[in-house]
């Protein structure tokens, strides 16, 4: 059976067509119905979100009919609806016509009690936290840029470029991060991307759990510890050290047994000065520690230490040469 109504497009028409669900619920439902049901809730997050919203708003609407004047009808309470919170019916006469405040609609009063909010975000040389309109934290590695949509049924943000950290404050909401092709679609979690030129889409997850999908398609589902490289539309999965692969949002970089080219690599990613080496040889060399972000030639002077070889400044960058 089809879902009731034409397929969503935007939020309002998924409102709609909860509504239309829950309507259905409240009159009965065979098993045919239940069945399309639960497949409309998968289908997409958006879907159990706009469920919820619905619910939540007959739940306020008595309140508010009583003080506009009206009188808000009575419906049985027990309805099988497979949504995050005790489903509660309601009429067509109230998600359409409307009963409080002047004939406000279902979809109106749930967009009233979660308003839609917009912001863009991005950063130069140096790094930058910042909080989105739920609370969620985002860390923003140098030059990056991230736009982000926290709408009543859905989070969404769009990585244009750079590296960001995303601790998601979990929510029936879905949280969504986009890069190039790839969506990672967050379960309440601590996680990485990253979308910088010249290198594959990379998610690294810390703690919670998340969905690496692309084509709609999912293609990983890492568990922490893992990072996911997407390369030629296949998932590469490998182990990691979470904790240091952002540690950087703390302004430090932890190295264990990396190449000297990898850890070049990501001093550059946090705005650091170009090194450039005259034997590229030495970019094979290994090194591990913890190292300020903002102290390359500490790191530098450590590495010589260690191993044959100097470094020295040239104008605003650094050359490092055998000993």
């Amino acid at each position: 059976m089809k879902s009731p109504g034409m397929k969503p497009a935007t939020d309002d028409a998924m409102l709609e067509q909860a509504a239309n669900w829950l309507t259905r619920a409240r009159e009965g439902m065979d098993d045919a119905d239940r069945a399309a049901f639960l497949d409309w809730l998968r289908e997409r997050p958006e879907h159990a979100a706009a469920a919820d919203l619905v619910s939540r708003a007959w739940e306020v609407a008595p309140e508010a009919a009583r003080q506009g004047g009206f009188k808000a009808p009575s419906f049985p309470s027990a309805v099988t609806a497979p949504v995050r919170r005790r489903p509660v019916m309601m009429s067509r006469g109230f998600v359409r016509g409307g009963l409080a405040l002047g004939g406000m609609a279902a979809a109106v009063l749930a967009f009233w009690m979660v308003q839609p909010s917009e912001a863009g975000f991005a950063t130069g040389q140096d790094r930058r936290e910042v909080a989105l309109a739920d609370g969620t934290r985002v860390w923003l590695a140098p030059h990056s840029r991230i736009e982000a949509r926290i709408g009543p049924l859905g989070r969404h943000v769009k990585l244009e470029s750079g590296e960001a950290v995303f601790d998601v404050v979990h929510q029936s909401r879905g949280f969504t991060v986009d890069a190039r092709d790839v969506s990672v679609v967050d379960k309440g979690t601590l996680f990485t991307v990253r979308n910088r030129p010249d290198r594959p889409v990379a998610v690294v997850l810390a703690r919670g759990a998340l969905e690496v999908r692309q084509g709609g398609s999912t293609l990983a589902e890492p568990r922490p510890g893992e990072r996911v490289e997407i390369v030629a539309g296949k998932a590469r999965v490998d182990e990691i050290d979470a904790e240091a692969a952002i540690a950087w949002r703390e302004g430090r970089l932890l190295f264990s047994d990396c190449t000297l080219g990898e850890a070049l690599s990501a001093f550059a990613d946090q705005g650091a000065p170009r090194v450039t080496l005259d034997d590229p040889a030495l970019a094979k060399l290994h090194v591990s520690g913890a190292y300020a972000v903002a102290d390359l030639e500490s790191f530098l002077s450590g590495l010589s230490s260690i191993h044959p070889l100097r470094w020295k400044r040239t104008g605003r960058e650094y050359e490092v040469e055998p000993r």
